[in-house]
């Protein structure tokens, strides 16, 4: 595809409109529409007149000169492809300014042509509208707690003014099932709320790549970059899943630097911070810093009581507080293991035409906190290091940073990170307060040793094995 040259005639008669123009500029006008906001569309575009088409030059009519102007500086892209399907490599668009009215008004007297966009398949607008948003995520009715208030004041932020502030692209990371998705997704819908006719285009990294796979395999793949480009909020899920796709990252590369570069707003999902995501290219992960990265953490025991108590509203069942605390202390990994341990319990009284009671919860639950059995705590973690390097144990948390106790600390907090569900933060607070950013350079410096030292290893494997054998 190349750029035409689109001149501007200001000494063009305005001929009555004729049949071919209007056929012409009608197929233009509907694969434009597919290509940017609606807003834009009915501002820019409908108020243009189609004059005449003949030897595949066609005439259309503009209001003034600064229609022309910024149609062509900011929609080029646009009519390019439009032109180009519409009327070959060889056509040629020529625009006249509309003359002036008795009235003195500059904008056309004749009524525009109405157009109503053809949609002729999923995937032909899956960039360009908002896409499988759940109207049931929403920063309402998402339960905040420590290990995701940072987070969510994030997204709030962004949701309300996205583009605008300095998390951009705001990146949110942690492991399944803690509530990325919904917040990724609420982003999108308060977005919306706040400006209707925002392009917000919420999809995962694997339908990012089946559709590029998809409109390169179709020969369409200028019109997915252009698709790409329109949209003023993108929201991605599941980041790492563009890992070792060399093409498609490329893809991404350079939509995210166009809507970047263009002030729009960008927000990522992924299941760990953007430097141990190896297999991404560095350009990427480094964009990925440009903004916010915020880790969301397991759900503590008072977000877990909560947690329970909203899903059993939403069902309208009251449950006896001492299944939800049996829950709570007892399903701790993740939202979704919560949510799905109550349908059990739900399922298990509905079959069995039981009351919903602790023992019918034990009976429903049984193999899941068999599993939960015996968890490992940071206590039991720093009395095991503690006693293995013969060093006190309130040293471990003390301001003492000689080289050897600096190190045993680490290996401390990096273990803490591997054998326990908190988050960074909670693991910090267990070592005297320290920053996140503190025990998260503990378990990126702790996994490098045993990387490049066996014998490292092996010790770590013999302190893993000492501290599992203690739980039990």
């Amino acid at each position: 595809m190349k750029n035409r040259t689109r001149p501007l005639v200001e000494d063009v008669p305005s001929p009555v409109t004729d049949t071919a123009a209007v056929q012409a500029w009608s197929i233009i006008c509907e694969k434009i529409a597919n290509l940017m906001p609606t807003q834009a569309f009915q501002t820019w575009f409908q108020p243009l007149k189609p004059l005449s088409f003949e030897n595949e030059t066609l005439i259309i009519e503009v209001p003034s000169r600064f229609y022309y102007e910024w149609i062509e500086g900011h929609y080029a892209t646009q009519m390019d492809l439009a032109l180009d399907e519409t009327l070959g490599k060889d056509g040629k668009l020529i625009y006249a300014i509309a003359p002036p009215s008795d009235n003195g008004n500059q904008f056309p007297s004749a009524k525009p042509v109405t157009l109503q966009p053809i949609i002729s398949s999923q995937h032909q607008i899956m960039l360009t509208k908002t896409y499988s948003l759940n109207p049931r995520y929403t920063f309402e009715n998402f339960i905040e707690g420590p290990g995701n208030s940072f987070a969510r004041a994030a997204s709030l932020a962004v949701g309300t003014s996205p583009g605008t502030t300095a998390y951009n692209p705001l990146l949110l990371y942690g492991g399944v099932g803690l509530g990325k998705t919904h917040l990724l997704q609420a982003i999108g819908n308060e977005c919306l709320k706040g400006n209707p006719d925002l392009v917000v285009t919420f999809l995962s990294s694997e339908r990012f790549t089946q559709d590029f796979v998809e409109a390169i395999r179709e020969n369409r793949a200028l019109e997915f970059s252009a698709r790409c480009r329109a949209i003023d909020v993108l929201l991605l899920d599941d980041v790492q899943f563009l890992i070792d796709r060399e093409r498609t990252q490329m893809e991404f590369f350079h939509t995210f630097n166009t809507l970047h570069q263009n002030g729009k707003q960008i927000v990522l999902t992924s299941d760990k911070p953007p430097r141990e995501l190896g297999g991404l290219d560095e350009r990427l992960v480094s964009r990925f810093g440009w903004g916010l990265v915020c880790d969301i953490g397991p759900p503590d025991y008072d977000t877990r009581l909560a947690i329970i108590q909203k899903f059993a509203q939403e069902e309208c069942t009251e449950l006896d507080f001492n299944v939800i605390d049996f829950l709570a202390q007892n399903i701790t990994k993740n939202i979704r293991e919560l949510q799905g341990a109550l349908i059990r319990i739900f399922a298990q009284a509905n079959l069995t035409g039981a009351d919903i009671n602790l023992d019918l919860a034990r009976k429903a639950l049984k193999d899941l906190c068999d599993q939960q059995d015996n968890p490992i705590s940071i206590d039991l973690i720093q009395r095991q290091i503690a006693d293995y390097y013969h060093i006190p144990l309130d040293l471990l948390i003390s301001k003492t940073r000689t080289q050897p106790v600096a190190r045993i600390r680490m290996i401390a907090m990096g273990l803490a990170s591997h054998l326990t569900n908190l988050s960074l933060k909670q693991i910090g607070r267990h070592f005297g307060n320290r920053d996140h950013t503190t025990v998260m350079y503990a378990r990126d410096s702790v996994l490098q040793w045993m990387k490049e030292d066996t014998k490292f290893n092996s010790e770590m494997d013999n302190l893993i094995g000492r501290i599992k054998a203690a739980s039990v």
